[in-house]
């Protein structure tokens, strides 16, 4: 079966929120995050998502 790429089912939508730059991690603290914004950094929770408590 051939399908265009017009055809395909569209498997995911990207959502990119808008940055402001501000306030900034420590140089450190960034390498440690993982990022340099703190409205970026987000931990990891296994408790959290999925439905599961």
């Amino acid at each position: 079966m051939n399908l265009s790429v017009n055809d395909w089912p569209e498997l995911a939508v990207a959502i990119v929120p808008y940055q402001r730059y501000g306030e900034t991690f420590k140089i450190v603290e960034a390498l440690y995050k993982g990022t340099l914004f703190p409205e970026l950094y987000r931990p990891y929770d296994p408790g959290r998502g999925c439905g599961h408590s």
